[in-house]
């Protein structure tokens, strides 16, 4: 009589959480963009970032968010919007772009190692002292490429999807802040000793928000081209648009 084996247990799925989940998002300070640029995908493998800040105000409110339909006839319109950065893919894959200014000037470059085991990892290397730091490197949050982390002079930053609604991107800097007095976990202050308590949570701050034009943007670049608003007091517009370039070029490299 064979003695019947003992099953191995099912491992149970676990979902991963977003970043808005794990970080409460700091309701009391809206963006405030400064800047408004568009995405616009070319049929000679660039990607051309247009100014659009002059009708900021047209294109995003706090109630209403992003004004995509407004942004597309302003990319259409004549004459068309200026140009202040392009985006050359140096390969077929897409896995290596040059960043060129408006006057020409390589001002960045960035690279994902699709062959290597950080496939979805994407180097970004700034040749512009402004940046503040030579090196970024965005890396995917869980495997479904709809969310990203950088660190950027010593911060963090997380660029996410909605989770219903992937055409909508925010982007967040993430902060640590004193937690109220009453729970700060390890205080030791007293009237006597007034020992200041430490920092022991974090908060998200909105700094950017995108929208693209098309529900189902996955899969073909004219459905990744929007509206990206950016508060270029709290991160550059350089960095902001080459990151969020980074998540969407990268959702359709191939996983090999």
């Amino acid at each position: 009589m064979t003695t019947p084996q003992p099953q191995a247990a099912v491992p149970k799925k676990v979902e991963s959480k977003t970043a808005a989940e794990i970080v409460p998002i700091d309701t009391h300070t809206p963006l405030a963009p400064t800047h408004a640029l568009s995405i616009t995908h070319t049929k000679h493998h660039t990607i051309l970032i247009q100014d659009l800040t002059p009708s900021l105000s047209s294109l995003f409110s706090p109630s209403t968010g992003l004004a995509i339909e407004e942004a597309t006839k302003l990319i259409d319109g004549t004459p068309a919007p200026p140009t202040l950065y392009t985006l050359k893919k140096e390969n077929l894959l897409g896995s290596h772009m040059t960043v060129h200014d408006n006057e020409g000037k390589e001002v960045a470059e960035w690279k994902n190692p699709i062959l290597s085991l950080h496939a979805g990892k994407v180097t970004i290397k700034f040749l512009d002292a402004e940046v503040g730091q030579k090196m970024v490197e965005v890396n995917p949050i869980g495997h479904d490429r709809i969310s990203e982390s950088f660190n950027l002079n010593n911060k963090t930053y997380v660029w996410e999807a909605e989770s219903k609604h992937h055409q909508h991107k925010h982007l967040y800097k993430v902060e640590t802040v004193p937690a109220p007095a009453e729970a700060t976990e390890g205080s030791t202050s007293t009237p006597e000793t007034k020992t200041v308590a430490k920092p022991i949570t974090k908060r998200a701050h909105e700094v950017a928000r995108y929208s693209q034009k098309h529900v189902h943007g996955h899969g073909h670049a004219g459905g990744k081209e929007g509206l990206l608003v950016i508060d270029s007091r709290e991160i550059s517009d350089l960095v902001g648009v080459l990151t969020l370039c980074a998540m969407l070029e990268v959702r359709d490299l191939p996983e090999l």
